[in-house]
């Protein structure tokens, strides 16, 4: 049998779970890939100008070999940090460069230490070179011991909590490491679209065992094009760069990676306002919804502690796919009913809360006309305002939609109740402040009336009538 020819830590790797599944989640809710909203990847929310024609002046010469020295790509991230061009390491992606990385350091057997949670790339590729892990709370990281390891792993700011750390913190760390020559590598994917004055970039540069990764798939919001960059001293990075992959950017990659290097600041300055404005207003939207805790961010993305919310994130994402909205599932970073969304523009941000809004509200009609067919069963209806486990419903402001009311939406004023505004915009009846179906006799004598056949209207006029 051929799997006993092949090596074993490839057969015993299970593979990433990684959000940016666009034609799968369209395949599996029967929508075009343009129908849905991905809130699963985390991308500048902005494109970059002049892509287009970029690409169209690359496509000239696709029927040429690319210079595999990458000189030009090599300067333009070269003056973008500040660093020489031979500390440049180009990459198809953060993914390909983490596994240079690996390839070129672990040895079976080595150590590596990786904070949790984090993006599971590091380990995979660890694991497949023969490295044992050692997992550490990502909050701890800046404690580590790393005596005995080969490397430190850090995703900064950390996907998918989105926090940041500073600039000396993790100058700290390298020091560290460097001091017991572990290698420290510093994933900052997301750091300009964080806050690119805490990048340890330089550092790199300088140091033989830091190395810092780049992605322009990200900043620059050019997923498909896969482009990144590795930084380290020119002694490490002429090493990486001799055993990286051949031609591993392709001419249209290349073309929109050296321009968008060169001419940026004015794009990434809108990029980085319209982000810090819409975290605030998306994590204000998202802290209003019951059950969700929002983490505070420094990046283009929030993680969200969902496991008291009235679903699990398995059933949440699904239910959201049929809105055409795409939300990342964070099982797959070990964090149980946790999910994780990108921030985007105001008007996309508005139909993610617009999407999780229906979903409440089918799931909480599901649930009413169930327990509402229980209770016909029961002949009996016992429920309260105060025991009711969603009390006081999921946004602030929100109609009261999982109480035993058959009347719901009365809109009827006598009861109490009212049209208010939503926190996320728009008017809806509100029975928050009726007390009548609430009681244990009002209750009973609804359900007989219903248990007798009798419709809505007639229940509501036969009892709720008299009491008003």
């Amino acid at each position: 049998m051929f799997y006993n020819r092949i090596k074993k830590t490839a057969i015993e790797l299970t593979p990433c779970i990684h959000g940016a599944r666009l034609s799968e989640s369209a395949e599996t809710c029967g929508k075009s890939p343009d129908e849905l909203l991905d809130f699963s990847i985390n991308i500048n929310p902005l494109c970059p100008p002049g892509l287009k024609k970029i690409i169209e002046k690359a496509c000239k010469s696709i029927n040429n070999y690319p210079d595999n020295r990458y000189p030009g790509f090599k300067i333009a991230a070269a003056d973008y940090l500040k660093v020489s061009p031979e500390s440049i390491v180009p990459g198809n992606g953060s993914s390909e460069l983490i596994r240079l990385f690996a390839e070129t350091v672990l040895e079976p057997g080595d150590k590596v230490i990786i904070p949790s949670p984090t993006f599971g790339e590091y380990e995979f590729q660890c694991r497949l070179f023969g490295a044992s892990i050692e997992h550490i709370d990502y909050s701890t990281i800046t404690n580590v011991e790393p005596q005995g390891c080969k490397a430190v792993f850090l995703c900064n700011p950390n996907n998918p909590t989105g926090k940041l750390l500073e600039r000396g913190v993790v100058n700290q760390l390298a020091q560290i490491c460097a001091s017991s020559e572990v290698f420290l590598f510093v994933d900052e994917a997301f750091i300009e679209l964080s806050d690119p004055r805490e990048s340890i970039a330089g550092l790199a540069a300088s140091n033989d065992f830091v190395v810092v990764l780049r992605s322009l798939t990200k900043t620059f919001a050019i997923p498909g094009l896969r482009v990144g960059y590795a930084v380290a001293s020119p002694g490490f990075a002429t090493l990486l760069d001799s055993v990286r992959l051949t031609w591993n950017l392709n001419s249209a990659g290349l073309a929109a990676g050296e321009e968008l290097l060169k001419n940026n600041k004015n794009y990434l300055n809108r990029s980085l306002g319209l982000i810090r404005k819409e975290r605030k207003w998306l994590a204000s939207c998202l802290g209003a919804i019951r059950g969700f805790k929002p983490f505070p961010s420094d990046a283009n993305f929030i993680l969200i502690d969902a496991r008291e919310f009235l679903i699990n994130s398995t059933e949440l994402a699904e239910r959201m796919l049929r809105h055409g909205v795409i939300i990342r599932d964070c099982s797959s970073f070990g964090l149980e009913n946790h999910i994780r969304v990108a921030v985007r523009k105001r008007s996309e941000n508005q139909k993610l809360i617009k999407a999780f809004s229906r979903v409440i509200s089918e799931w909480g009609s599901e649930r009413a006309e169930k327990e509402i067919g229980d209770a016909l069963e029961r002949g009996v209806a016992k429920r309260s305002r105060i025991n009711c486990e969603y009390y006081p419903c999921h946004f602030e402001g929100q109609d009261c939609t999982f109480c035993f009311c058959p009347f719901y939406p009365c809109e009827d004023k006598r009861t109490g109740g009212e049209i208010v505004r939503k926190s996320t915009g728009g008017a809806v009846w509100s029975c928050a402040k009726c007390n009548l179906i609430h009681r244990e006799d009002i209750a009973d004598k609804v359900l007989k009336a219903l248990m007798e056949g009798r419709k809505l209207k007639q229940a509501w006029k036969l009892v709720m009538e008299p009491n008003l």
